[in-house]
């Protein structure tokens, strides 16, 4: 029977990181660029639940990622890293289905109060689960064609934000006065959604750096693995003049203070050779993200998002 301790550290509770500021962020925008709503508000019934179903997805999904990477052979004794519950015999792949199972079931019953708000809600929830599994699960195995880039950008950034805000958007309670008709503010939640997606990302390119040799060996066809680590080191630093550019369209100047943080990552990633060296960049990578949502949300609290920004407000 595996401990409480196994079960924690298989949720890769670091990565959790990812699930969290997107919907944190979601909100902010709102709050920001929702002028039709009676603010201040509060927002905490759609955000609660968007957050606790992010968090169960995520782990449905770090679950999933253990299972069929040992199942498929990526997960063995000559990867370097954290250890990996199934591949060392932690938890049987038994167990380990049973623990998807009830992290999904998790997740639809948290996110029920919110997919009952609208039915493109609960779509999307349903389908963020099914993309959650197929990651390194079933037929067509995300992770192994070269799409988890593409998954974690759109589903862990764009729909996480922007989705998290319209459910927010729709519980809110409207102005009073009739005059205040603001549409929901998708531009600004899309384009937030973008620059998390991208910083999220690199906790992956940081994670698939690292695997390289591994991946070639188990046929994990990566990006990192289909066009090398020279690309990782571009698709690292683009990431992040991307994610925080897109960020700071949105938020303003108080999102960029992490952008010296960010350059030093950027040398420090490109210098990277050993697999063993791109292990410290998953956490930071992490790091960053959490700092630069944070900032994101200060902004927003304090009223410091430049009035008469580009985007419609």
């Amino acid at each position: 029977m595996a401990s409480l301790r196994t079960w924690i550290d298989a949720c890769r509770p670091k990565t959790l990181v990812a699930a969290a500021v997107p919907v944190a962020v979601g909100g902010a925008v709102v709050h920001v660029y929702g002028r039709r709503l009676d603010w201040p508000v509060d927002p905490s019934f759609a955000l609660a639940f968007c957050l606790g179903f992010a968090l169960c997805v995520q782990v449905a999904c770090n679950f999933a990622n253990d299972l069929g990477d040992t199942l498929r052979g990526a997960d063995t004794s000559a990867r370097i890293g954290p250890r990996r519950a199934v591949a060392n015999g932690d938890i049987t792949p038994a167990q380990m289905k049973r623990g998807i199972w009830v992290a999904c079931l998790l997740a639809m019953v948290v996110g029920s109060p919110v997919g009952l708000i609208s039915p493109w809600l609960a779509l999307a929830g349903v389908l963020a689960i099914a993309c959650a599994l197929a990651y390194t699960l079933g037929p067509f195995p995300l992770a192994y064609r070269g799409l988890g880039d593409v998954f974690v950008i759109a589903c862990f950034g764009v729909q996480a934000t922007a989705l998290t805000a319209w459910a927010a958007w729709l519980t809110a309670p409207r102005c009073k006065c009739g005059l205040c008709g603001d549409p929901m503010p998708w531009t600004a939640a899309l384009l937030a959604g973008l620059g998390l997606g991208l910083l999220a990302d690199n906790i992956l390119v940081a994670n698939n750096a690292r695997d390289y040799e591994t991946d070639v060996a188990a046929g994990k066809r990566t990006s990192v693995v289909r066009f090398g680590r020279g690309f990782a080191r571009g698709l690292f630093t683009l990431n992040l003049v991307g994610g925080l550019a897109c960020l700071g369209l949105v938020f303003g100047w108080l999102p960029l203070l992490v952008a010296p943080w960010a350059l030093k990552q950027a040398v420090g990633f490109r210098r990277a050779q050993a697999a063993g060296d791109f292990v410290p960049f998953l956490a930071q990578a992490a790091a960053l993200l959490l700092v630069a949502g944070a900032l994101c949300v200060t902004a927003s609290c304090l009223g410091w998002v430049p009035t008469g920004f580009w985007v419609s407000r």
